[in-house]
């Protein structure tokens, strides 16, 4: 019997706070990779190669956490959980994230703001990341400013019952105004959960946009065409066609264009759009 391909997912809501205090917590999603929906099964969390012990994540929605962790030193910890598997499912390991404790870690802000999309519309979210200053304003409110450098994020989007996590979408937070933007396309109509989440880094404290609460996108609509040109305007470039394929896998290059990776739009676990751009004339 072929066992179930699994997948393990963990986010940061906080990192270490400042002063003195060296805390933080993570949060877990166990799904399967065929699918994306949650498993509940026993998951074991390592800090720094030690085991943290065991978590359970949720029926239905894969979800564990918090995992709470209080590190005795200054300094950059690797984190990672990792399920054992069984006689259903794979074994599966996260990725590792490197925790930084350090009370002059700066903290970090994303807000995003969506509206309601068609099915074949790339929904594009706009969010603006900031970086907390160590003061307060007037209003008793932290000040902010834009990252100093591009910072990565990644894409969150759930389901309506919130227990099916879609493709993860990956960007970086790269304009000098601190906005950044993420295109992605729904499968179907209904009511979507996303979030965005920064890691954090050796500068800045992690982040979950909204003050940690999910954000719900109204699809209507619905249905993905097989394949489909639009032309894009590229600012200083002018105009380019685009033809986009969708496939779990990559195709073959039409004839009479060039591969155009830049133009990509996932479309969660159906795989994504692969661009290619028109040649000239």
């Amino acid at each position: 019997m072929t066992k179930i391909p699994t997948e393990l997912y963990v986010y940061v809501p906080r990192r270490s706070a400042k002063g003195m205090a060296l805390y933080t917590n993570a949060w877990c999603n166990l799904t399967r990779k065929d699918t994306g929906e949650g498993i509940a099964k026993e998951i074991i969390s390592y800090l720094d190669g030690i085991s943290l012990g065991s978590m359970y994540t949720a029926p239905r929605t894969g979800y564990a956490g918090p995992d709470d962790m209080n590190p005795k030193t200054v300094g950059l910890h690797p984190y990672y959980v990792e399920f054992a598997g069984d006689a259903e499912f794979e074994l599966c390991k996260s990725e590792e994230i490197l925790l930084k404790c350090d009370p002059n870690l700066a903290s970090t802000r994303i807000k995003i703001e969506v509206a309601p999309v068609s099915g074949n519309t790339p929904l594009t979210i706009k969010a603006t990341g900031f970086i907390e200053e160590r003061y307060v304003t007037e209003t008793g409110m932290p000040a902010g400013r834009s990252p100093a450098y591009s910072l990565p994020l990644d894409l969150m989007v759930f389901d309506n019952t919130s227990t099916k996590r879609l493709q993860v979408a990956k960007t970086m937070m790269s304009n000098p105004d601190g906005t950044y933007a993420i295109e992605y396309i729904f499968i179907k109509p209904g009511k979507y959960a996303i979030f965005v989440n920064f890691l954090g880094d050796n500068k800045y404290a992690s982040a979950w946009s909204n003050n940690g609460q999910t954000t719900t996108i109204t699809v209507t609509g619905g249905g993905l065409p097989l394949s489909f040109e639009e032309t894009i305007s590229v600012t200083v470039t002018g105009s380019k066609t685009i033809k986009r394929i969708l496939s779990a896998t990559e195709p073959t290059t039409p004839d009479g264009y060039d591969r155009a990776p830049e133009y990509d739009l996932d479309c969660g676990v159906l795989g994504k759009y692969w661009a290619y751009v028109k040649k000239a004339a």
